[in-house]
């Protein structure tokens, strides 16, 4: 059986429905899929409600987006605790950042000759999520990028260390690895490929990361093995998944496209119910 502990719905930068993705799952006979929106879980109710009725094992997940100085750091939040107070709290948090950021990016992207309105950009996203997928669709859709120069453009503009990059605003990563783990969760380094140190990774599990997303398109199969290595090392479970938005010439071909040991579903689960029970 396959699994797929990465995807992304059209609640945060995805194309599809949570429920779509799930019947996608069901179709490529996927045992278990995890939904990990970009700061968001209005997703998980949906994906839930049809993994129950489909037959795949749903778990409810997050990734939360950060910045160290040379590298955006991402983390992964699995078996979130849906009820939380503080998780809903620490959202709204975000999402209003999330706008904040988005108005300092168009800010610039106007001083480089680009005038998209904030409006616009709105009206791209679903529930009022707001990210940079959702600014480059309205740059391609107003005239200001190509649509298949995606990676190019996208980092030259929006990237790192593009021209009108702004910082993630809200969590630190430590921070975010805090927040998963207070609210009952299973906090993930998400594809760190090979940008961030080790330094810097041991100083997240000392504040309670548990694992490593090896498994990831962009890593090669080098990277896959040294994060493998890393996370034996340390005791941390490993995890992986498409990253799934929707199909693109430059991505997966769709959920469930990355060859991935289904153990690794077990593995974290059995994290989850030891770090409940301690």
């Amino acid at each position: 059986m396959a699994v797929d502990l990465h995807v992304h719905s059209n609640v945060s930068d995805g194309v599809h429905s949570p429920r779509e993705l799930v019947v996608m799952a069901r179709d490529r006979g996927i045992s278990a899929l995890a939904l990990t929106d970009h700061d968001s879980v209005r997703g998980v109710p949906s994906a839930l409600l049809a993994g129950e009725e489909l037959g795949v094992f749903v778990i409810p997940g997050i990734e939360l987006s950060t910045d160290i100085e040379n590298a955006e750091v991402h983390i992964l939040g699995f078996y979130i605790d849906m009820t939380s107070a503080k998780l809903h709290e620490v959202l709204d948090m975000l999402k209003k950042g999330r706008r904040e950021r988005c108005e300092q990016i168009l800010s610039r992207l106007r001083a480089l000759g680009m005038d998209i309105p904030l409006e616009y950009v709105l009206g791209l996203g679903k529930e009022g999520f707001t990210g940079r997928s959702q600014i480059f669709k309205a740059m391609v859709n107003l005239g200001f990028a190509r649509p298949d120069k995606r990676y190019g453009d996208f980092q030259r503009y929006l990237g790192k260390k593009g021209l009108a990059y702004v910082e993630h605003q809200g969590l630190s990563p430590e921070e975010a690895v805090k927040f998963v783990r207070d609210c009952a969760g299973v906090p993930v380094l998400a594809h760190p490929g090979t940008e961030i140190p080790f330094n810097v990774i041991e100083n997240f599990i000392g504040i309670g990361l548990e694992g490593i997303e090896a498994y990831h398109p962009t890593h090669s199969k080098e990277t896959t093995k040294k994060w493998l290595k890393f996370a034996k090392s340390r005791s941390l479970i490993v995890t992986g998944g498409s990253d799934f938005h929707k199909v693109s010439p430059d991505g997966p071909s769709g959920v469930g496209s990355l060859p991935i040991p289904d153990s690794i579903a077990l593995e974290l689960t059995r994290r989850w119910l030891q770090i409940s029970s301690d």
